[in-house]
């Protein structure tokens, strides 16, 4: 499996995992859980291209922007 592959699968574990601890918090922060879930949303997209586009074409260089991020505390 593609390094970058198996990272973007970790970060999104890691991202879930969080999501789990601030929902399981007596009051959780909905705009944390919301920037938690968007950014969980962007990987699961990512790596649905990425599948997507092995499948179809074997193994191929995907270009890959990488965006200003943005420390969630």
């Amino acid at each position: 499996m593609d390094q970058f592959l198996k990272s973007l699968l970790a970060r999104k574990a890691h991202v879930q995992s969080r999501i789990d601890e601030e929902q399981s918090r007596p009051v959780p922060d909905s705009l944390r859980l919301q920037a938690l879930k968007k950014l969980k949303l962007r990987f699961r997209e990512q790596i649905n291209f990425i599948e997507r586009h092995n499948r179809h074409a074997g193994t191929t260089l995907i270009p890959v922007v990488r965006r200003k991020t943005v420390p969630i505390t």
